[in-house]
C-alpha cells in the first residue's frame, strides 16, 4: 500500500476514505504516504505551499489563510454519530517534516459543517497543537505551544500532552450523543489507554436537532496563519482567508489506529485494529 493508492477508487486505501480536503489542482497522493513504524501502519498527512482548499472547486471560495490536508474516513453516520461512540486516533510527529509551533495546527476533529461552505464549522471535539491564534500582533499564546490539546466545542482544553520527538500519542474520545458529554482517554507508545478527563458536558450545539448526524470525522493537518499587520484588526480573525504563511512549506504528521467503537458498555478498547491493518472502516451508507 502506498499514498498514491488514494487516487485509485478500486484500491483498499481509497475505499477507507470518504473524501480528502486538499490543494485544488493536486492529487490525493501528493499529500499522503504510507509508513511502517513497528507494529503500526501509519498514514502520513502532509501540507505544502499548494495545500489551499477551494470548496466546490470555486476560486472565490479558496481558503488562502490555511494550509490544509484532511482525510475523512468512510464511516456510517447512523452508527457513529448516535448513542455513545469512541473515536480512536494515534499520531506521531514526522521528524523529517517538523511543524512550526509559532502557528496553530488542527490534528483531528468532528466538524459540524457550516452552512457557509467557505468557512470552518464548529467541532464536537478537536485535537490542536502549537500556538493559539490572536489578532493582537504582540499577544503570546495562552496555551503552551509545545503541547497537544484536546478541546470541546467551545475550545476549552480538556487534556494536554507535551510534544516530544518520535512519541506515539494514542487518544480515544468518547462522545455521548444523547447525554451530550465528552470523555478523553490517552496514552503514549504501547501504554494502556487511561481515562484522563471527563465525562464533561459539551456545548448544547452538539445535540441541536439541526446538527443530528451531520458531523464529519477529520484526521487532518490544518496550519493556521499568523496575523497579517496589513489586514484591518477586525478582519484578522478570518483565519480561513486572511493571515500570513511562510513559503517553501513542507510539514507532516503520521496517523495510525483510526477507528470507531461502540461505547455503550462504558469501556474503551486499549488496542487498535489487528496488527498491520489499515484504518478501520464502518461501512458508509449508500449515497445517491
Amino acid at each position: 500500500m502506498k499514498g498514491s493508492d488514494a487516487d485509485n477508487p478500486s484500491s483498499a486505501l481509497s475505499k477507507l476514505i470518504k473524501f480528502v480536503v486538499k490543494g485544488q489542482k493536486n492529487k490525493r497522493g501528493d499529500y499522503l504516504s504510507i509508513n511502517s513504524k513497528g507494529k503500526d501502519v501509519e498514514l502520513g498527512i502532509e501540507i505544502k505551499d499548494s495545500s489551499i482548499f477551494c470548496p466546490g472547486d470555486k476560486t472565490e471560495n479558496c481558503q488562502h489563510g490555511f494550509r490544509r490536508t484532511d482525510v475523512l474516513p468512510a464511516i456510517d453516520s447512523t452508527k457513529t454519530l448516535d448513542g455513545v461512540t469512541v473515536f480512536h486516533q494515534s499520531f506521531r510527529m514526522n521528524p523529517q517534516l517538523p511543524l512550526n509551533l509559532t502557528h496553530g495546527y488542527l490534528l483531528a476533529s468532528i466538524e459540524l459543517p457550516n452552512v457557509f461552505a467557505c468557512t470552518l464549522g464548529d467541532h464536537v471535539f478537536d485535537i490542536f497543537a502549537g500556538s493559539d491564534f490572536s489578532s493582537n500582533l504582540t499577544q503570546k499564546s495562552p496555551s503552551d505551544p509545545k503541547t497537544i490539546r484536546i478541546r470541546d466545542l467551545n475550545s476549552k482544553v480538556l487534556y494536554s500532552m507535551p510534544i516530544k520527538n518520535d512519541t506515539l500519542y494514542n487518544t480515544a474520545i468518547t462522545v455521548d450523543w444523547v447525554g451530550n458529554s465528552l470523555m478523553v482517554s490517552a496514552s503514549e507508545g504501547d501504554d494502556e489507554l487511561k481515562i484522563v478527563a471527563g465525562p464533561l458536558e459539551n456545548s448544547p450545539k452538539v445535540v441541536d436537532p439541526a446538527n443530528k448526524l451531520t458531523g464529519e470525522w477529520h484526521v487532518q493537518l490544518i496550519k493556521f496563519p499568523l496575523p497579517n499587520p496589513a489586514d484591518p484588526y477586525d478582519k484578522r480573525s478570518d483565519v480561513v482567508h486572511k493571515g500570513l504563511q511562510e513559503s517553501n512549506l513542507h510539514e507532516g504528521v503520521f496517523f495510525s489506529n483510526m477507528y470507531v467503537e461502540d461505547g455503550r458498555l462504558g469501556k474503551v478498547k486499549s488496542s487498535g485494529p489487528p496488527q498491520g491493518s489499515a484504518p478501520h472502516r464502518v461501512p458508509e451508507r449508500a449515497r445517491s
